[in-house]
């Protein structure tokens, strides 16, 4: 996976998004703390997570297995 890819499926989602994924799945920071710095709740920092999560699958699949 390249950094070039990764920086075109970024700019798919909204940065919130992008950033409740990245602190959650990178960084490894709980859902409710994330949910705290971006104002959004918990289980909408997982669903954010898993939507990116989808769409790197669907792109990098064979190289995130």
């Amino acid at each position: 996976m390249s950094r070039q890819g990764l920086e075109l499926i970024r700019a798919e989602f909204e940065e919130r998004t992008w950033q409740a994924f990245w602190r959650t799945a990178v960084d490894d920071v709980p859902p409710k703390d994330v949910a705290a710095e971006l104002s959004m709740t918990p289980g909408s920092v997982r669903v954010a997570k898993c939507r990116v999560l989808r769409r790197l699958r669907e792109e990098f699949g064979e190289l995130l297995d």
